[in-house]
């Protein structure tokens, strides 16, 4: 009997101990991606990115979501208060190609807003080293990362979720 005791403990400390036990509970992070041909940086650490396309967004593992959101739908994110992007700025990843190689720079998107009746996103940003490359850039992508913690997560969520 007590034996058979112990087996049931250890499966059910297993059960519980499972990462699909707790995937269950957790609230997707939606990940965003804005492609554009071309980016212009400027030395007021500015990035104007055209809308050629809508920003991509995706869920991590196991949820396996997708959608699109418009320039004004994403912009939205940085509104509002405590789980909104103003509050707690994403970390993006800006890559493209130069001389055939593909480049990369860690910022982190301080704002943003609508320019050109939907057609561009001007980003504020930051980079770790304070340093910002001036120019036009072809053929990028940035990544940005999903709402930080827990409570930003659902806010942001909740938010995303109307266009969803």
């Amino acid at each position: 009997m007590m034996k058979r005791k112990t087996i049931i403990a250890a499966i059910a400390a297993a059960l519980l101990a499972s990462p699909v036990a707790f995937a269950e509970e957790k609230t997707p992070e939606w990940l965003f991606v804005h492609e554009a041909n071309t980016v212009e940086i400027t030395d007021a650490g500015v990035m104007m990115v055209p809308v050629e396309r809508e920003i991509f967004a995706f869920t991590d593992r196991p949820y396996r979501k997708h959608g699109y959101l418009n320039a004004h739908e994403f912009v939205s994110l940085w509104e509002g208060g405590e789980g909104s992007f103003r509050a707690d700025p994403p970390n993006a990843v800006l890559t493209w190609v130069e001389n055939g190689e593909v480049q990369e720079r860690e910022v982190e998107l301080q704002s943003a807003r609508v320019a050109d009746h939907g057609r561009m996103i001007h980003y504020e940003f930051v980079t770790e080293d304070g340093e910002a490359d001036v120019g036009s850039i072809t053929d990028a992508a940035l990544f940005i990362d999903a709402c930080a913690d827990e409570m930003s997560v659902s806010q942001c969520q909740a938010q995303f979720s109307m266009y969803m």
